[in-house]
């Protein structure tokens, strides 16, 4: 091709005689055949095909720049070329900086830790200690202690509630659970203790599905941000396509994000021991806690004003 059947290309874009992309891959043919046109003899390869790819990632931009009362479509090709290797040159230089200073300051760190570590005397360090780490006492121990403590039904009702919400209680609630209850305080920490190590997966759970809500929350703001800017970026001839595929990703996201909050709104992804675990510490049957819990709900529901 031509430098003339160069200069062609846009109006036959705008005739419907070619695509952009059809386009796109007639200049890039054209770049590849004649580099030395632009001065690409001078750099290798790599380098080549980084101002091609480049050219290719805005192509969707600089094509609708184009204005033939300002000069033919080669003139403007070659300074956009042009720009591209002094950006690619640019970066090029800038990254090699940041090598030679990330060296730099490693060799320095180097050296500054050699002579801090020249400097330590080992004898006057301590032997290592094990940690210490509180004996754990087995389930059956504690079931056999929590029979021996003969606990009225009210007591009992108000420690199977308690052990549901263990993970969120706090120091204060535990002392005050203890008085009405009257239950040893030693004791009634090793019964959330075993309860809170029940539940170390139903955490890593939560934790992933925190990390999906804000997820999803930082992009449906991003997305929405992005359609609102959008007149000020793009000609009209793709802000619809583009608008489309933003308010789509909007959508998507800001659904995910309200159905977690929901979820955890309504307790689903709440951290609660199961009623199998509850019962097991108390020495009681499963269904028995599950009358406990279904007695408050009834009483709680008493308790609202109609």
């Amino acid at each position: 091709m031509k430098a003339f059947e160069l200069n062609d290309l846009p109006e036959q874009m705008y005739c419907g005689k070619l695509t952009e992309k059809q386009l796109v891959e007639k200049i890039c043919r054209f770049v590849i055949h004649n580099y030395p046109v632009f001065g690409l003899h001078k750099y290798d390869e790599d380098f080549r095909q980084d101002v091609i790819l480049m050219f290719i990632e805005k192509s969707h931009r600089i094509l609708h720049h184009f204005n033939p009362d300002f000069g033919d479509f080669f003139t403007f090709l070659y300074c956009y070329i042009c720009t591209i290797i002094n950006t690619l040159i640019k970066k090029r230089l800038l990254q090699t900086m940041r090598d030679k200073i990330n060296i730099e300051e490693c060799i320095l760190e180097l050296d500054q830790k050699e002579e801090k570590y020249h400097r330590i005397d080992f004898n006057t360090f301590e032997l290592p200690k094990a940690p210490f780490a509180p004996p754990k006492i087995p389930a059956a121990e504690l079931q056999k202690t929590f029979k021996e403590l003969s606990l009225k039904h009210k007591d009992k009702k108000i420690i199977a509630l308690a052990l549901k919400s263990s993970y969120y209680l706090t120091d204060e609630q535990i002392l005050r659970i203890c008085s009405i209850s009257g239950i040893k305080k030693e004791y009634f920490y090793k019964l959330i203790q075993n309860c809170k190590e029940s539940l170390d997966t139903k955490s890593d759970r939560r934790e992933r599905a925190e990390e999906r809500r804000n997820f999803a929350y930082y992009h449906h703001k991003r997305y929405k941000i992005l359609a609102e800017n959008l007149e000020d970026e793009v000609l009209p001839r793709n802000m619809e396509i583009r608008k489309e595929k933003y308010t789509h990703m909007e959508k998507k996201h800001r659904q995910n994000w309200k159905r977690l909050n929901d979820a955890f709104e309504k307790g689903h992804i709440y951290l609660r021991p199961t009623n199998r675990t509850i019962a097991s510490l108390m020495g009681i049957c499963e269904r028995q806690v599950n009358y406990y819990i279904n007695c408050a709900k009834k009483e709680l529901n008493k308790d609202k004003p109609d």
